[in-house]
């Protein structure tokens, strides 16, 4: 086997214009990891920030880009986890090293086994908002939450979380800023959408969510948007803030917070996994398994072979809603 492979290099922080296509070391595995051939790849909100810099871990530089997708194992380390993972197609989170090259590791224990009928498309965006969705459903249930209040609601995790609310009898209100938004999500029978651009939206919102006993909102803007929706949620309510689309500074009043006992927190998806048991990881993996990729589907709006990644990320930035954007590394 050749030890170099083909991948989107991360040269610099400096947003897309760090990217470069190139050649690599094909990685060496610990004992407790595995190599994948990458079948594909995915694009996400997180790799646009890891991109500048501004995302909860760095790597080395230069860099494989990406962190998610799906592959065979064609290798593994000496644990029993990881050997059980040989020749088996895998949707996976690779953090440490990066998932847009020909090849990849990652930890045995952020691998899971796909079933048959889940494509490679769906494979490679198997983790990243499906688990983050079930994760804000287990949230909301746990702080006992009747309805969850959310917001970027036409991204592929917002149209995810639709989904298996209706699965679980969870009411989703969903926050969108366009008509075409709201659009997009009643193709998919949304019931409660909200553009944060109307005139009565803070009304709107507040009414909504006492009538559902939202208590739990995911936000995903930030700036001035975060602190309106704190102030029209219920009293005692919690927001999650997990993203700043907005690029702006959150801000919020302090009244909600001292007087109203409403509570701002941040969700970071991979720090919530690791306060989860190995048993509720797996139960976790056997929910994603039971749903994803067949009654619940993430849109794919395109592929890119490697050498165009750099389009492929203009692409994604531009029309985030129309649905995920690939990276195919093993075609062109």
């Amino acid at each position: 086997m050749t030890t170099t492979m083909n991948a989107a290099l991360i040269k610099t922080y400096g947003g897309i214009s760090g990217i470069e296509y190139g050649t690599s070391s094909i990685p060496e595995i610990k004992s407790n990891e595995v190599l994948i051939k990458v079948h594909a790849a995915s694009i996400n909100p997180a790799d646009l920030l890891f991109l500048n810099g501004h995302y909860g871990i760095k790597r080395t530089l230069p860099s494989v880009g990406g962190m998610e997708g799906c592959g065979t194992v064609i290798a593994t380390g000496s644990s029993l986890v990881a050997r059980m993972l040989k020749g088996k197609r895998v949707a996976f989170v690779s953090e440490v090293f990066g998932s847009w090259s020909q090849y990849t590791k990652a930890s045995a224990m952020t691998c899971m086994v796909l079933p048959d009928q889940v494509t490679d498309e769906q494979g490679a965006v198997f983790f990243v908002n499906p688990a983050s969705a079930l994760a804000m459903v287990k949230i909301a249930k746990q702080l006992k939450s009747k309805a969850i209040v959310q917001t970027a609601g036409a991204s592929a995790l917002g149209k995810i979380l639709v989904q298996l609310g209706k699965q679980v009898n969870l009411p989703i209100i969903s926050v969108v800023r366009k008509h075409e938004q709201r659009e997009l999500l009643e193709e998919i029978g949304a019931q409660h959408i909200l553009n944060s651009n109307s005139d009565t939206f803070e009304m709107d919102l507040k009414r909504k969510s006492i009538e559902l006993g939202a208590a739990v909102c995911f936000d995903a803007v930030g700036g001035d948007l975060t602190g309106r929706i704190l102030s029209s949620l219920p009293d005692g309510s919690t927001l999650f803030q997990y993203g700043l689309l907005s690029g702006s500074t959150t801000t919020i009043n302090a009244d909600d917070l001292v007087f109203r006992r409403k509570r701002i927190a941040g969700f970071w998806a991979s720090d919530w996994v690791k306060t989860q048991s190995i048993f509720e990881l797996l139960a976790l993996q056997g929910s994603m398994k039971k749903s994803i990729g067949t009654d619940i589907q993430t849109e794919i709006s395109q592929c890119f072979p490697l050498s165009e990644t750099v389009t492929a990320i203009h692409q994604y930035a531009a029309n985030m809603t129309l649905g995920k954007v690939l990276l195919l590394p093993m075609e062109g």
